[in-house]
């Protein structure tokens, strides 16, 4: 609540966001091993074949991001909205129709722009400019919008593939994406405070009429001239692999182990019922605890979580995993968007997370290449689990160093700064 009683405009924008992780980002990036074994059974693809269409759509990604973090600043933030929930509708119905390999690998490239332009950066963008207090909250609060997904859309994606086929529930996603998303992204949605005739949560009325705030921060030019910019890009990297590994071979992984399909849909459920409360939790530890201690837990959620995995077919195990998972999760939702600001400014911040976003699709376009690798050394998960171990402490001493080495800028909120006269 605001002085005057009024709810504060940008917890609409939480709300907005929210929903677009929920829709685009979770079907995209959660719920892909749903689809993997219907598709490739009826239209006798290899699963490796198939598979090649997430490196495709984060290989996109990867060129969308820098993109979109410059397009928000020149289009009006509805229409960029709109556009992009637009292409991403295109891909879930595109591949409903899809015949052939080649049809799947060019909706990916739509999906991949969908899922970066359309959730990723704006969802990132937005939280920053509206909240200076609680940011950490607010953007745990809008990232979990995947975990929430994925809770609410894998049993309703299973249900639609067990009972209609995998064509419908590709269609169904489709439309639900466009009828949503599209009056959140006209009616609700705003890209600054000042669009609503707002100030940032957190941040006092300027002193002067004739003052402004200055925004702080390093420039984009000079955050890639910083070791840490690009230890963190590489952090990122691991943890994408890290996180997604298991991810996209999570249904395969439990029924070599045993587990029925139904099961493993009950428990990508629970995975992502936790994946909601961790981003909640990473969120405000980032605001209370700071950077090192947040980034030691999550990186200690991913190594922790391997073990239980490897007896995922008992309950106590799988349950273990899915809420250590969960926080380890959170390496590459939450973290870069919260801390690419935290390091290096608000300044030119979409820029700057336009160019982390590479590494996010990048992570995610090399994870099946990497996983499926290790995989075919032996055929079997066990190695490939004890690799994510090793890389989930690689991940945290990047991250320590991106932080130790950050480039210094004035970072006070009420620095002011007179208009030329």
């Amino acid at each position: 609540m605001n002085k005057n009683g009024k709810i504060f405009y940008g917890w609409w924008i939480v709300v907005a966001t929210f929903m677009i992780m929920t829709l685009i980002y979770a079907p995209i990036a959660n719920l892909v091993s749903l689809f993997t074994l219907p598709v490739t059974k009826e239209l006798g693809f290899g699963i490796p074949q198939f598979m090649l269409y997430f490196t495709i759509m984060a290989l996109a990604g990867m060129v969308v991001g820098p993109i979109a973090g410059k397009l928000m600043k020149k289009m009006d933030i509805r229409l960029y909205l709109t556009l992009f929930i637009l292409i991403a509708a295109i891909a879930f119905v595109g591949f409903s129709f899809s015949t052939k390999l080649i049809h799947f690998y060019l909706f990916a490239i739509l999906m991949g722009a969908g899922m970066v332009g359309g959730a990723l950066i704006p969802v990132s963008v937005l939280i920053t400019n509206w909240f200076n207090d609680k940011r950490g909250l607010c953007i745990g609060i809008a990232l979990s919008g995947t975990g929430f997904g994925g809770v609410i859309l894998s049993p309703l994606v299973n249900w639609l593939i067990t009972a209609y086929g995998w064509r419908s529930a590709y269609l169904a996603l489709g439309i639900l994406i466009f009828v949503v998303l599209v009056p959140l992204a006209v009616f609700v949605i705003r890209l600054n405070p000042a669009d609503k005739g707002l100030l940032p949560l957190g941040e006092g009325k300027s002193v002067n009429s004739t003052q402004k705030k200055v925004i702080t921060g390093t420039t984009q030019g000079e955050a890639l001239k910083s070791v840490s910019f690009w230890t963190l890009c590489l952090a990122i990297l691991v943890s994408c692999i890290v996180v997604n590994s298991m991810i996209i071979n999570f249904a395969p992984y439990l029924s070599e182990i045993g587990t029925t399909a139904k099961t493993a849909a009950l428990l990508l459920s629970l995975g992502s019922a936790m994946v909601v409360v961790a981003k909640l939790l990473i969120g405000r530890f980032f605001d209370k605890l700071g950077l090192i201690t947040t980034l030691l837990i999550i990186s200690a959620g991913s190594l922790v979580s391997f073990p239980f995995l490897m007896n995922a077919n008992l309950v106590l195990p799988a349950i273990l995993y899915a809420v250590f998972a969960g926080l380890g999760s959170t390496a590459i939702t939450v973290t870069p968007a919260y801390i690419t600001g935290a390091l290096y400014g608000e300044k030119e911040y979409g820029a700057k997370y336009g160019v982390v976003s590479i590494f996010i699709s990048l992570g995610a376009g090399i994870t099946p290449i990497v996983s499926g690798a290790i995989y075919s050394i032996n055929h079997s998960y066990g190695l490939v689990l004890n690799v994510l171990i090793v890389l989930s402490i690689v991940q945290f001493a990047l991250f320590f160093i991106a932080v130790k080495t950050k480039p210094k800028f004035a970072s006070n909120p009420d620095i002011l700064k007179e208009e030329a006269l």
